[in-house]
């Protein structure tokens, strides 16, 4: 369920600290108070900062903090993948495939027919110097 997390190097571990503090400071920081027209909080900015000062001292400790970070977000990306795309199949393709059966709705023309010699369906041949449909 977690996947293989991959080990970076200091720069990694550097970058990971920085542009997380930027995300918490931008998200928690900015973003949120701005739409719900909430005060300024001061804790992202000082979680930033520290969060900042750590992966630019000493990029390497921010191993365990990254592993964490990284198993939450498998996890989080296993229940979303199959909570999103089981709402997209049961609230989308299932209801409009059970309307398409009760109209009688086709599309692939999967009807046998015992008298017909073949089921190809022939293309249209289009002229070589048409531009606009190629294909």
């Amino acid at each position: 369920m977690t996947g293989n997390i991959a080990t970076l190097d200091k720069a990694g571990y550097r970058k990971f600290g920085l542009v997380s503090s930027a995300i918490v400071v931008i998200l928690f920081g900015l973003c949120i108070p701005f739409l719900f027209s909430l005060g300024y909080p001061r804790w992202p900015w000082m979680f930033a900062g520290v969060l900042s000062l750590w992966a630019l001292l000493v990029p390497a400790t921010l191993k365990p903090v990254y592993i964490g970070w990284m198993k939450f977000g498998n996890m989080m990306n296993w229940i979303n993948t199959r909570l999103i795309l089981g709402i997209l199949f049961y609230g989308l393709f299932m209801p409009f495939g059970l309307v398409m059966r009760v109209f009688g709705k086709d599309p692939l023309h999967r009807k046998l027919d015992d008298n017909s010699a073949s089921y190809r369906v022939k293309s249209r041949s289009v002229d070589r110097n048409n531009v606009e449909h190629p294909y």
